[in-house]
């Protein structure tokens, strides 16, 4: 679990008594360290159903630390429910140095982290069964803060985005790229052509997986949630 102490949060800027109603907006500072010293888990509990990363593509680019601490932050004061009311700073999220972990009361499994070497943003999640059509809306939500943060704090990456085939979600994932994955940007294309089939980022002439298959239980072709409310002509 993550608890942050009002005493850190006032020495480090992230707690203010500004009045009620106050329009102040700031840039924080954030230090994963004075969280707790929490190690990365080594196993993630349920059949992970989804994957998603976002890709440096330049190997001389990666992700600044500050765009990191933003993530951490916003996901666990956004997503992660408080443990008691009387302690909104004590969160249901397991939290450690590059990523963070937490389950909500809709059935669903998140965690977002950082990995190779900076390099990559990934997204994994599960959900319990019958819970799917959550799953759904809350990756969406996901996705869009996360390029949300990506474009206000490091706006100049050269970035890809991917989903990561299915039949390869097995945690920890170190190296997203050394996976099968699909580009957002083909499978744009594949649902603006109406075709059914997607074929990987590297193909290597082996054959694509169904967009169905690939991304169940969306309720709208032309509005995938990996989409992320953008328009895929513009993708």
């Amino acid at each position: 679990s993550m608890e942050i102490t009002s005493d850190i949060l006032i020495h480090s800027n992230l707690q203010r008594n500004h009045p009620e109603n106050s329009s102040v907006e700031e840039k924080l500072l954030f230090i994963p360290a004075l969280v707790r010293n929490v190690q990365r888990p080594h196993e993630i509990s349920g059949t992970i159903q989804f994957g998603w990363c976002l890709q440096c593509s330049n190997p001389d680019q990666f992700f600044l630390p500050r765009f990191l601490h933003l993530l951490l932050l916003h996901f666990a004061y956004e997503y992660a429910l408080p443990k008691t009311a009387d302690n909104p700073h004590n969160r249901r999220c397991t939290i450690w140095t590059n990523g963070i972990l937490w389950s909500d009361d809709d059935g669903v499994q998140t965690l977002v982290e950082i990995v190779d070497n900076s390099q990559s943003v990934l997204l994994l999640m599960s959900c319990l069964e019958g819970l799917e059509c959550n799953m759904v809306k809350l990756r969406m939500e996901v996705i869009t803060d996360i390029l949300f943060h990506q474009k206000d704090t490091c706006p100049i990456l050269q970035l890809q985005e991917f989903i990561i085939d299915p039949s390869q979600l097995e945690y920890p994932i170190d190296k997203p790229s050394s996976l099968t994955l699909y580009n957002i940007e083909h499978l744009a294309l594949c649902v603006l052509l109406k075709k059914p089939v997607i074929t990987s980022y590297k193909n290597e002439g082996k054959l694509g997986i169904k967009v169905s298959d690939l991304l169940p239980f969306e309720p709208n072709n032309s509005a995938l949630s990996v989409f992320a409310g953008r328009n895929p002509e513009t993708l």
